[in-house]
């Protein structure tokens, strides 16, 4: 999972908050992560292009990736 903070300043998103998720879908041999967000043009994406987005859109950001560990196996 990714979660995106908010940094910078912005009217819509208090800093500190986590304000969005994604779902890692895959990591290629290169090392590039894709995602897939709720919106259909966001569908195995790679992070590095969908960073600039939001960095477009609400101003700086930091990327928080969580990686669950089940214990059910």
């Amino acid at each position: 999972m990714i979660f995106y903070e908010q940094v910078a300043p912005d009217p819509d998103e208090p800093q500190g908050e986590i304000y969005h998720a994604a779902v890692v879908t895959s990591v290629t041999p290169d090392g590039d992560i894709k995602l897939t967000q709720h919106t259909s043009s966001f569908q195995n994406v790679s992070l590095e292009s969908r960073e600039h987005v939001a960095t477009r859109n609400h101003g700086e950001q930091r990327i928080r990736i969580v990686r669950p560990h089940p214990n059910w196996y």
